[in-house]
């Protein structure tokens, strides 16, 4: 199902949150008939291990992935007002010394895609194998994995507390908001009753959520074989109810990464994107500019777009 954007009536939520102190963890927006361990074992997985935590300097916490040694690809509305930003990953803290925002994003405009940015880490992270972009084109109908560290919450509840733990949940890829060239997403489908689906089938899986506030930039991972690929980059939730509060009916947005994987290499320079040619297969594309932020920009962010 192609939803437009008259059907969200401005019910959208750009998923950076403040950061909050640490709260008892309930677990992430997930099925509340399903033990919370099930979503924090599923987010320490080996092959979601290259998904940290992105602080920007203005206080606001989102989520992003290691794609090359020094490098992390998130939102770009993550980056937007800030002049730097700090990874955190296996308890590690890595600050930035450079941010990348892709030239086509558009605050207040998240169906329009383009919300993907990069950010530079002043230093290499070790141990950690960096993610493999996913270069295909069969993203619609697969099972994907959502991983960040968004707010906690059930879907009966919608989110509440933010406790900075990493956690994962599952979902089937139906939906394109009418953008499928950039934009993919699912819905939160309510195993209690049919009425709140939105996309595809009505059947919720067992580890069915959503993502909530705090897991913007976070990874898209879908597995073929053995093997685990970063799909997409987390960017929105969205409504038809009233509130997108990541509850039951809400729906997900992400961009896909295979339609931005050319814009990934073009901008990361060497040796880092040599590192990322290896482990992605992919050809080295130039030409593609793009926006640095030099400095923090006069203006600021609206985190509720209309």
């Amino acid at each position: 199902m192609s939803w437009g954007k008259a059907e969200f009536i401005a019910l959208f939520g750009i998923l950076a949150s403040t950061a909050l102190p640490p709260a008892s963890a309930w677990s992430a927006t997930i099925r509340d008939d399903q033990p919370a361990s099930s979503y924090l074992d599923l987010a320490a997985n080996l092959d979601y291990a290259s998904v940290g935590l992105f602080v920007n300097s203005w206080g606001f916490t989102g989520s992003a992935t290691l794609i090359a040694p020094d490098w992390v690809l998130t939102a770009a509305h993550n980056l937007v007002a800030a002049n730097s930003g700090t990874f955190t990953i296996n308890g590690i803290p890595y600050t930035s010394s450079e941010l990348i925002i892709h030239p086509g994003w558009q605050e207040g405009n998240p169906t329009g895609g383009y919300d993907f940015g990069l950010a530079h880490l002043s230093t290499s992270v070790a141990g950690v194998t960096p993610a493999t972009l996913y270069t295909g084109s069969s993203e619609s109908g697969q099972i994907a994995t959502f991983v960040g560290f968004g707010f906690t919450g059930t879907g009966l509840t919608g989110y509440r507390t933010l406790d900075n733990q990493k956690r994962a949940f599952q979902n089937v890829i139906d939906g394109d908001f009418g953008n499928p060239t950039l934009l993919l997403g699912c819905d939160f489908d309510n195993p209690h009753s049919t009425a709140d689906n939105a996309f595809g089938e009505a059947i919720a899986l067992t580890l069915e959520g959503s993502v909530a506030p705090g897991d913007s930039g976070g990874g898209v991972f879908l597995t073929d074989g053995s093997r685990s690929y970063l799909a997409g980059v987390i960017s929105f939730v969205a409504a038809t109810d009233g509130s997108a509060n990541a509850d039951y009916g809400d729906v997900n947005g992400f961009g896909r990464v295979s339609a931005f994987d050319r814009w990934i290499i073009s901008t990361i320079p060497e040796p880092s994107v040599s590192t990322l040619l290896a482990g992605a297969g992919l050809v080295l594309w130039l030409g593609r500019r793009f926006r640095r932020v030099t400095g923090k920009p006069k203006i600021g962010y609206n985190l509720t777009p209309p």
